[in-house]
């Protein structure tokens, strides 16, 4: 039986649940038109090998951050990392990234972890994250990039700012704004996560290569194609911290990308489907995430 201490994470959980469903269901009317237009057929295999895909990247998430936690000195288990980090996925889902950071914060203070020390350490993952992903659409999405001509000082610019943020000084300055010993973070750790977040946006773009499958046949030459693509949109949209990403500017850019290897109108079924089945799995692991099991699991 959950105490009352847990009930505000409870209410902020369902209210997160409610919000991105109602985003989602936006979504799909204004898309309904293809969606009823469109001749389904649906292969299983793809659905199974991207469900297993995204537990995967899941659990890479949870064990890189658990090592930032754990690196500014947050002993917490796994098992409660994993709970925090399932749930808090699900605002993802509402406008500005900004909220997503606050649930997260919100689930750490119940365990003692300050706001502002959890807040930063999100933003060293987000930094990290914004890095890998230009790695890896520089890496995968070349042609892409060359092809629409985008400008190359955008990323430029971007790994700047961020190696900027990322340097252990300015880190250390943040820590020591929060009263926590300075000088704890050296580049083999921060090169390590950027490192992890590569192989989280490789896997990420696995998973969107088997969503593609469901609906459209893709063979395994594309599959660096789609990684790209899926790099690229998502590297964008993390640039762009407030932009309202949750509400279809990802899946036009993935619908764009992926029309070049697709008919157009299935490049949008299978953005549309991709967010649909990613918000599915979500709320799976949101729900594992809330077994009594988990909520017995207190700092160590």
């Amino acid at each position: 039986m959950l105490s009352k201490k847990n009930i505000p994470r409870l209410i902020l959980t369902a209210g997160t649940l409610i919000v991105s469903v109602g985003i989602l269901m936006i979504l799909v009317y204004r898309q309904r038109e293809a969606l009823l237009e469109y001749e389904w057929q649906i292969r299983l295999f793809p659905i199974a090998a991207s469900f297993l895909l995204f537990g995967l990247a899941l659990l890479l998430v949870v064990g890189i951050w658990a090592w930032m936690m754990r690196y500014v000195g947050v002993k917490i288990g796994i098992l409660r990392h994993f709970q925090h980090i399932a749930i808090s996925n699900l605002s993802k889902r509402i406008p500005g990234t900004v909220w997503y950071i606050a649930s997260r914060a919100q689930f750490y203070k119940d365990d003692g972890v300050p706001r502002r020390k959890t807040a930063l350490i999100s933003g060293v993952e987000m930094t990290v994250s914004v890095i890998a992903g230009i790695l890896v659409s520089l890496g995968f999405g070349l042609s892409i990039i060359l092809r629409y001509k985008i400008s190359p000082w955008v990323f430029v610019l971007a790994l700047l700012l961020s190696s900027a943020v990322l340097h252990p000084k300015v880190l250390d300055w943040g820590l020591k704004r929060l009263g926590v010993d300075t000088h704890l973070f050296r580049y083999p750790a921060l090169i390590s996560w950027v490192i992890g977040y590569t192989i989280v946006w490789i896997v990420g773009g696995t998973i969107l290569f088997a969503i593609s499958n469901i609906f459209w046949p893709l063979g395994f030459g594309s599959l660096g194609y789609i990684i790209g693509s899926w790099a690229l949109v998502g590297a964008l949209t993390n640039i762009l911290f407030f932009a309202p990403s949750n509400l279809g500017i990802t899946e036009v850019g993935l619908s764009l990308l992926l029309s070049n290897i697709m008919p157009a109108s299935v490049a949008v079924i299978i953005s549309i489907a991709a967010r649909i089945l990613l918000f599915l799995y979500e709320i799976f692991w949101a729900l594992a995430a809330l077994t009594p099991n988990l909520w017995k699991n207190k700092p160590k």
